[in-house]
């Protein structure tokens, strides 16, 4: 890849990134439901389709826009650069980097983001343990119907500008 596909592939990942912030915090967060979280399923994609320097890098954007919007402040980003350079070894070393591969990550991935969300909240003394999986649980779900929309999303964007496009 020169550098003219390295800056288009980075201009359309960042577009499918503020695409998938928009519908989450723009035209999700308003409606009276759970609020899925998508950009941490953005970072696992990131990982996965296109590896773990891209996913470090990919998931640290996709925690400064959570950040950005409002999401439980700085540490996301960390978390989210984490999230995506693990999912960019685990996809490289023990998964397939496909639909498979994505979903397993992701899924575990939002599964420890609401038990480290309950938990701390529960240890802080902010709500009992019914009210927070009342508020978990719905979120973890409509996340995970969100899941193949994020993906193929972000294949489209491997597909035609970035790892499965230069292969």
């Amino acid at each position: 890849m020169n550098r003219q596909d390295v800056v288009i592939q980075w201009l359309t990942y960042a577009a499918a990134l503020l695409l998938a912030a928009a519908l989450d915090y723009y035209v999700l967060a308003p409606m009276p439901m759970a609020t899925p979280l998508l950009l941490p399923a953005v970072a696992v994609a990131g990982g996965v389709l296109e590896g773990s320097r891209f996913g470090v890098i990919y998931g640290a954007l996709a925690g400064l826009v959570m950040t950005g919007l409002g999401h439980d402040g700085p540490g996301c980003i960390l978390t989210c650069a984490v999230v995506g350079w693990l999912s960019g070894l685990i996809a490289q070393y023990v998964l397939r980097r496909d639909w498979w591969g994505y979903a397993i990550c992701a899924s575990v991935t939002l599964v420890i983001w609401e038990l480290w969300q309950v938990g701390s909240r529960l240890l802080a003394g902010v709500a009992p343990l019914k009210v927070l999986l009342g508020v978990a649980l719905p979120e973890l779900g409509l996340s995970l119907v969100f899941l193949p929309l994020i993906y193929w999303l972000e294949r489209f964007c491997c597909v035609h500008f970035g790892r499965i496009a230069h292969e």
